[in-house]
């Protein structure tokens, strides 16, 4: 046996729909079409005419790179540059248009996107753009770099451990260790919470899972033989709050299973951990005020997986003002540190991760690993309509291929894999297990802001 690094296989899949340019190059009627800006244009905005090599084609917007090139060069000043109408409309909350665009280049290519030149905005921001991490090693690499000798595993575990290890007389372990599964990524695809899914994309999805090395999580009710077979022991059911568990047949393949939580969660997570001893079981919850209580009445009902849903802006479900899941996430992590059981459980983390550094920063907040959920819609082309149904997507996902979404999908997880990589090396960390929970090693908005007030105010008493 050969040994092989984790590597996650990446092509260029281009999106199936037009693309939504974000600068829109206009050519006005006194162009005399002699050329210039194809000759200033390095990304090849401006061509000519197929039909007629004397004309100059429409500017292919999509491509420009706001640099101004053609329009300084143009002798007619024939050319003009705006921000595009469509582009502007994308997303809401969170998923601004810039994050859209980002993850469609990422799921298109699988690279590290380039951005920040002539960033004229704010530095800080809420939730998780108040939060920066320590970036200290960057300036005294290691002589082999991250991608030389020193590999950083970003290897995760899902599934309690035990607080002792027991040994009998003969030194044999006495112990029994509790189901566990490793995955090569902290990252999960869940499909249970897409806001359209077909057969296609689900497949899609369980290809991808089993070229990342993941899981794929999928509402019982949508998993088929063709699904199981295809994702085999990587398929985690989701099983609705109410179903009656006695009732519940697993496929042999399944290793893992989530159950929403309801009224008797108690009395479910019993029977299903009778039934099924060697299955890895997840509870999944809602976040909502008071959620470190109840993480801490299922630590002690011996529940080893809890999934904490958070909404697609981040945010805990409620009226009024509700915590981000940074600041929710940290109080849980908090309260089982006190507990002195943080390791007796693994937390997973979903909604509002809208980008890359959503991850390791999540991480950091207290997560073990985190579940993908409306990034994998964007990557298929998604542009977060208000109004979606699937059957009239602008990006027409309903016809997706079940290899394209598999392709997507993985550039999507390959380019923020990437990215999670330079962070921890930038952080001298050469394993994402030692970045739970590592507030020590960030930087939060909040608390410079209150440490700048308190130098201020006491300046003023002391005049």
């Amino acid at each position: 046996m050969t040994f092989e690094r984790y590597h996650i296989p990446i092509r260029i899949i281009p999106g199936r729909a037009s693309p939504v340019p974000k600068f829109v190059i206009t050519r006005a009627d006194n162009c005399v079409n002699c050329g210039k800006c194809e000759k200033a244009c390095i990304f090849g905005v401006h061509k000519r005419s197929e039909a007629d090599f004397r004309k100059m084609s429409d500017p292919l917007s999509h491509l420009c790179k706001n640099c101004f090139r053609c329009i300084s060069d143009c002798p007619q000043r024939a050319l003009s540059m705006s921000i595009g109408s469509d582009y502007k409309a994308l997303g809401r909350g969170i998923w601004t248009p810039l994050r859209i665009s980002t993850i469609w280049g990422e799921a298109e290519t699988g690279k590290i996107p380039v951005l920040g030149a002539g960033f004229r905005g704010m530095f800080a921001g809420p939730d998780y753009d108040g939060m920066w991490t320590d970036m200290s090693e960057i300036v005294r690499p290691t002589r082999d770099g991250i991608h030389g000798r020193e590999s950083i595993s970003t290897c995760a575990d899902i599934g309690g451990k035990p607080s002792r290890l027991e040994f009998g007389g003969s030194s044999e372990l006495k112990t029994v260790m509790p189901p566990s599964i490793e995955l090569s990524i902290p990252m999960l695809l869940d499909t249970s919470r897409l806001t359209y899914h077909n057969n296609a994309i689900l497949l899609g999805c369980a290809q991808a899972s089993r070229l990342l090395d993941s899981i794929v999580l999928v509402s019982e009710s949508s998993i088929t033989q063709e699904l199981l077979d295809v994702a085999g022991r990587r398929i985690v059911p989701v099983i609705s709050e109410g179903s009656d568990i006695k009732t519940l047949k697993l496929d042999d393949r399944v290793h893992m299973v989530e159950l929403s939580v309801g009224s008797s969660w108690k009395m479910a997570f019993k029977n299903l951990s009778k039934s099924y001893p060697d299955v890895v079981i997840a509870l999944r919850i809602q976040a909502s005020k008071g959620i470190e209580d109840k993480v801490l009445e299922m630590l002690d009902a011996d529940v080893p997986v809890i999934h904490i849903d958070y909404d697609d802006d981040g945010r805990e479900s409620g009226r009024g003002e509700t915590r981000h899941a940074k600041d929710s996430m940290l109080s849980i992590h908090r309260a089982l540190v006190s507990r002195g059981a943080r390791d007796r459980i693994t937390i997973i983390t979903s909604g509002g991760i809208a980008a890359a550094e959503h991850v390791p920063k999540s991480i950091i907040c207290g997560a073990d690993l985190v579940s993908l959920d409306k990034s994998l819609m964007v990557a298929l082309s998604c542009r977060n309509c208000v109004d979606c149904t699937g059957s009239t997507c602008p990006a027409s996902i309903d016809c997706s291929d079940r290899d394209w979404v598999e392709g997507r999908m993985t550039n999507l997880v390959g380019a923020w894999r990437d990215q999670m990589l330079e962070l921890l090396g930038a952080m001298g960390i050469r394993e994402v297990r030692r970045l739970r929970g590592e507030i020590g090693r960030a930087i939060f908005f909040e608390d410079i802001e209150r440490d700048m007030d308190a130098i201020l105010s006491d300046g003023e008493k002391h005049g």
